[in-house]
């Protein structure tokens, strides 16, 4: 190896120890919330809970759903030797059913999508205290999330927002 190779080599080695030994303390965790919350008791309550809720608020829907189906058909069917005022008039009383039908599907699902978050709200939390205990219990630095790679602790040490704010000028 010649001399300029040796010597790359050698101050890489030089610059990246140092930076290794200092992070050698870091310590990271990872925790797949998401499997601790749905294996959970309280998480299988809470899945059965929003489980019937979307249960109660879809049931309306699949009959309304049939309903307005049975209507189209039969529409497409006799459109052919309906009147043109007289078409026009059932078409337009299809669509302003389809849409209060989309209206109404859209609002129960606004409903059911707030029922899950309300729900999902303490057994998140309780997740983030119990994240907090073990990663302060095994003097972790910081906890990411498996599947969505969030993080989900972080020692407070490490937060440089403030500094950050500093630099950015507030």
């Amino acid at each position: 190896m010649s001399k300029l190779g040796m010597g790359v080599l050698l101050a890489a080695a030089l610059v990246l120890t140092p930076l290794y030994a200092a992070h050698a303390d870091f310590k990271v965790g990872i925790v797949d919330g998401m499997d601790v919350v749905s294996k959970s008791a309280e998480g299988k309550r809470v899945q059965d809970s929003i489980k019937r809720k979307s249960e109660e608020l879809g049931r309306p829907f699949a009959t309304k759903r049939q309903d307005l189906q049975k209507q189209v058909e039969e529409f497409q069917k006799q459109a052919s030797v309906m009147k043109e005022d007289a078409r026009k008039r059932k078409a337009e009383e299809l669509e302003k059913k389809m849409q209060e039908f989309e209206r109404q599907s859209g609002d129960a699902q606004k409903q059911l999508q707030q029922f899950q978050e309300q729900q999902l709200a303490p057994l998140f939390h309780k997740l983030e205290s119990a994240v907090k205990s073990v990663a302060t219990e095994q003097k972790l630095d910081m906890v990411l999330d498996k599947r969505n790679a969030g993080l989900l602790y972080m020692d407070p040490k490490l937060d440089i927002t403030e500094k950050v704010r500093n630099a950015f000028g507030r």
